[in-house]
């Protein structure tokens, strides 16, 4: 779940997952600045792919080798944080 401080509350910058109830305690961390965990870089590469599903060849070629390149970073990134963690 992503959120924002914004005049001292917390607010979701997208919709709460419907499991969740009013109550409910929530674990809230600090976000390091510029990085994605997999799951995020995961669920905005699928969004692409839906946007992108009446594309030309060519553009269809480029969203490949820009999947192929962010997986390789996303993987990158997590092997780094096991070994740093």
């Amino acid at each position: 779940m992503k959120a924002v401080v914004s005049a001292g509350e917390i607010r979701p910058l997208e919709p709460l997952p419907a499991e969740w109830q009013d109550g409910q305690p929530l674990r809230v961390e600090k976000a390091e600045a510029g990085e994605m965990s997999v799951e995020d870089i995961d669920r905005d590469f699928a969004l692409l792919e839906r946007l992108c599903a009446t594309s030309e060849l060519a553009d269809e070629e480029r969203l490949e080798e820009a999947l192929h390149n962010a997986r390789r970073v996303a993987k990158e990134q997590a092997r780094r944080h096991m070994v740093l963690g």
